[in-house]
């Protein structure tokens, strides 16, 4: 029974992942990122203050530095 579930948890899995690929915007591509729980919780903050989501406001502030950095 164990096994069966975690077949399925996986296809449910494998359609999710295809399904956001399909609905990506061209030109992005999906990464993942380790940060602390302090970094997570305060990002959260700052975006709640703005009205954002937090993944929302790290895209923004990434995107700030390496402009910064650019310039």
């Amino acid at each position: 029974m164990k096994k069966e579930s975690s077949r399925r948890l996986e296809a449910e899995d494998a359609f999710a992942r295809q399904l956001y690929r399909d609905r990506a915007p061209p030109g992005t591509r999906q990464i993942t990122i380790r940060l602390s729980h302090s970094e997570i919780a305060l990002a959260r903050q700052q975006a709640e203050a703005k009205g954002l989501k937090y993944q929302t406001c790290i895209k923004m502030l990434l995107r700030e530095a390496l402009a910064a950095r650019t310039a």
